[in-house]
């Protein structure tokens, strides 16, 4: 859970833009602060941005601000995230999700989430007040995995300890080259423990076992070689371009089937084989209560392209 506020490597510094106006989308929900300018000095913040599609439906994007200190997570932060997924978590039309970091602040590297605060943990002081500082984590991390619609982490720069946990616990991942991944928490005498669970499912406990024991840092190709990230881009507009990408294929499919996708790929990584075969026959029997009127729509809609190439 480690932050990394005092890095600055080569080739990361940029001009800081106001979240916003970051993206010029439609509708931001500020929650809890509404920060009255654009310094270094703006509070951090969690911020929603809705977005309805061509498809029928709404898009939201979650950034994580905290521009002077990399977006690292402070318990007000993870707070902040908790709120937002629970608010988005009702919302019926929402089709996905993009969890982003905002713009750091000038002379800082570009960040995802750069850890969780070490200050704060620094000034823990007993079992009982860290329990409750690494549940926060844990909520928030939940908070995303139940989320009815696919998550999809957008990542920019450091992606380190508690930030990883949080893209972990995201459904999908695409990164920047020049992001960087690790898990530094044994390097100032604390395990990785939460969502770092989620991690062998990802990439193996092999390279589990190397990322949380070396604490080292790796680079945006290996994490992609080793199964981390699903998608490797070389820039920022790129980035922009390969989310966007993916959040119109994901918008364009059965909603009802899109979100028992996805509570059925969660019921996988905790089932044997057999049972998760089980669970499908239940979910694919589930569409049909209503008569199947979704599928029967998108299996027309499906056949009448067929026929018109044909």
């Amino acid at each position: 859970m480690l932050d990394v506020t005092s890095a600055t490597p080569t080739g990361y510094h940029r001009p800081f833009r106001c979240p916003k106006t970051q993206h010029g989308l439609q509708q931001r929900t500020a929650l809890h602060t509404n920060p009255s300018n654009c310094s270094s000095a703006v509070a951090p913040d969690v911020i929603i941005t809705r977005r309805n599609i061509d498809a029928g439906g709404r898009v939201a994007t979650i950034t994580v601000s905290n521009p002077a200190k990399l977006n690292i997570l402070s318990s007000p932060v993870l707070d902040k995230l908790i709120s937002a997924c629970a608010d988005l978590s009702i919302e019926s039309n929402l089709r996905a999700v993009v969890l982003e970091g905002g713009e750091t602040a000038q002379g800082k590297a570009p960040a995802f989430i750069g850890g969780a605060d070490i200050k704060e943990m620094n000034q823990l002081s007993s079992s009982e007040e860290a329990e409750t500082f690494i549940s926060r984590i844990h909520h928030a991390c939940k908070a995303l995995r139940d989320l009815p619609a696919p998550v999809i982490a957008r990542i920019d720069g450091y992606c380190l300890g508690a930030g990883l946990e949080i893209a972990a616990a995201c459904d999908l991942r695409i990164a920047t080259e020049r992001s960087v991944f690790g898990m530094p928490e044994v390097n100032v005498g604390i395990p990785s423990v939460v969502e770092a669970a989620l991690l062998p499912g990802l990439i193996g406990m092999g390279r589990t076992r190397r990322l949380l024991y070396l604490a080292e840092n790796i680079e945006a190709v290996t994490a992609e070689r080793w199964g981390l990230v699903e998608r490797l881009v070389d820039s920022r507009q790129d980035l922009d371009e390969a989310v966007s990408e993916w959040v119109a294929r994901i918008a364009k499919m059965g909603p009802n089937a899109m979100r028992s996708q996805k509570r059925l790929t969660q019921t996988w990584e905790n089932v044997s084989v057999e049972d998760g075969i089980n669970a499908g026959v239940r979910a694919f029997s589930k569409c049909y209560d209503d008569g199947g009127q979704e599928p029967e729509s998108f299996m027309e809609a499906f056949m009448s392209r067929s026929k018109s190439r044909s």
